[in-house]
């Protein structure tokens, strides 16, 4: 994996677009994930990102969803999973992070934050 990068794109389908650094490009499968990289779906678009501890994301149509932050150092316990999702539908399945240290993950939208306690749920952002 390249440095910095937190999660590998597994799947993507129909018009999905990566931005980071202020530059968008196309995302395609196996491409690399960073922290503050924005993740944006097409009507059409669908993408199913896995990070390095195991959790899945998978984004619908649609869908916009900014990393914040993620960190997993489990030698250090350094642990952060926070994301944005600005609009549109997820799937969240936990992996080491949410069992180890499910206070460090945040999944935020405009109206609310999801605490994780569980190892999976589903959001629906208008």
């Amino acid at each position: 994996m390249a440095q910095g990068t937190v999660a590998n794109l597994k799947t993507v389908s129909g018009q999905v677009s990566l931005t980071r650094g202020g530059e968008t490009m196309p995302a395609v499968p196996g491409g690399d994930l960073q922290n503050s990289d924005i993740i944006n779906t097409g009507a059409n678009g669908s993408v199913g990102v896995s990070f390095l501890d195991g959790t899945r994301v998978s984004l619908g149509p649609a869908s916009e969803m900014l990393l914040n932050n993620y960190r997993f150092e489990p030698l250090h316990k350094d642990y952060a999973f926070d994301i944005y999702m600005k609009k549109g539908s997820a799937a969240y399945s936990s992996g080491k992070l949410g069992k180890l240290a499910p206070d460090a993950v945040k999944f935020n939208t405009p109206q609310a934050t999801v605490g994780v306690r569980g190892t999976k749920f589903l959001v629906k952002v208008d």
